[in-house]
């Protein structure tokens, strides 16, 4: 095993995403419990949440290209994202969508009209919504968790961003993936 191989990062990406996961189930208990806790509500409620989540993501898959090639930056970045599973009828991966989503959701807010190219070209391409002013049903960080997971499943995806990792990894390090 080559020492890169080693995911130290790992364990605090489980314990966000494990954090995050249980504020989408405590959301979800409203709508159990209160009658006028709709599914606008916990939309609204949860969007940056879900968000957050795409965040952490995005800090973890960026890190561990830094860490598997000793270097950094968005050349390296773009070139690794290719690394993960292959979307149907896109030509991007989950990775790339992931990223894109921590994008849309920390720059939503922005005063500047439009995403930047890259992240507006990756959503427009799932037929996600780009509009900074559309309605929350039509945000594309549930349109993207659709894409990801149609059961919303934070545990699941970040699953999938671990096994990107390990793939990365044997790619870039020349070592075997026996984990597949």
């Amino acid at each position: 095993m080559h020492y890169l191989e080693v995911d130290y990062r790992a364990s605090s990406l489980n314990m966000v995403i494990k954090g995050l996961s249980s504020s989408i189930k405590e959301f979800q208990r409203s709508g159990e419990k209160n009658k006028w806790y709709d599914a606008l509500f916990f939309l609204e409620d949860s969007e940056h949440i879900f968000g957050l989540a795409f965040i952490a993501f995005q800090n973890y898959i960026n890190a561990s290209i830094k860490d598997l090639t000793e270097q950094g930056g968005k050349q390296l970045q773009l070139e690794h994202y290719k690394h993960g599973d292959i979307l149907p009828a896109s030509g991007y991966t989950n990775i790339e969508l992931i990223i894109c989503l921590a994008n849309y959701i920390k720059h939503k807010e922005d005063d500047n009209e439009e995403f930047h190219k890259h992240t507006k070209r990756v959503l427009s391409q799932f037929n996600l919504n780009t509009d900074k002013q559309c309605d929350i049903t039509e945000s594309a960080v549930f349109r993207g968790l659709d894409i990801l997971d149609e059961n919303w499943d934070l545990i699941a995806i970040k699953d999938s961003v671990l096994r990107w990792r390990k793939s990365a990894a044997a790619q870039i390090l020349g070592t075997s993936d026996s984990g597949f």
